[in-house]
């Protein structure tokens, strides 16, 4: 599903060149869910964005879902990432003034779809997250487990085939970041594919392969057996 050859990325400050990627060759398969992790500075954000179509490579090849995405514009980038990634951050970015419903449909918004089918899938993905019976809550009725909940129904509401999570659980508890990844896992069983940015290896655990990088190298790409168990409620 994702293809990556020798991916360089290099950005320029005061006429000085700083690379950050020097060389990524990475191949990546449907419905395989992957961590990324290594030190601040290490590149991870800097791979994430040219994985989310958020950034383009300096130098090398990216090949997504058998499409060279390397030299697309901006508009055909958005395109890519409307259609094929879906997109889960931090700080969970949420409209304020919206209920979760409304929030979850943004995407949909954007995409032309009627109101009434955009609110039908809200509710769809909603369950699929568990919170249906919030959907007519704002963010300051809801914890930060249910809001991070939420901006993960908004990032599925498209079926991507691909989700990006970065540091997704880095604003909340242990106990609401393991109710978190669970809900990472449910999605990469029903056929998703899963690549997750984060520091913390009690969250890389849950995942199936684990890549570390470090000062713009692959250092080591191993597979994992997950430690920790979904729910099957």
């Amino acid at each position: 599903m994702i293809h990556l050859d020798n991916i360089q990325k290099s950005y320029f400050m005061g006429g000085q060149e700083i690379p950050v990627l020097k060389g990524i060759s990475l191949d990546i398969l449907k419905n395989e869910y992957v961590a990324l992790m290594g030190s601040s500075g290490a590149g991870k954000s800097t791979l994430m964005n040219i994985i989310g179509c958020l950034d383009t490579p300096t130098n090398g090849q990216y090949v997504l879902n058998n499409k060279d995405v390397s030299k697309l514009k901006d508009d055909e980038l958005a395109d890519v990432r409307n259609v094929e990634i879906g997109f889960v951050f931090q700080q969970f970015n949420l409209l304020p003034r919206l209920t979760a419903a409304e929030n979850v449909a943004l995407p949909l918004v954007y995409a032309g779809i009627p109101k009434k089918e955009r609110l039908d899938r809200a509710m769809v993905a909603l369950e699929k997250v568990g919170l249906a019976s919030r959907y007519d809550h704002k963010a300051n009725q809801m914890s930060g487990g249910q809001i991070q909940r939420v901006a993960i129904a908004r990032a599925i509401i498209n079926n991507p085939a691909l989700l990006l999570a970065d540091e997704p659980t880095g604003n909340l508890d242990s106990t609401t970041s393991v109710e978190v990844m669970e809900i990472f896992g449910q999605i990469q069983a029903a056929g998703n594919t899963v690549v997750l940015v984060t520091h913390e290896d009690d969250i890389a655990a849950f995942a199936k392969r684990v890549i570390r990088l470090k000062d713009g190298h692959i250092e080591t790409d191993t597979w994992n057996q997950p430690k920790h168990q979904l729910s099957t409620s």
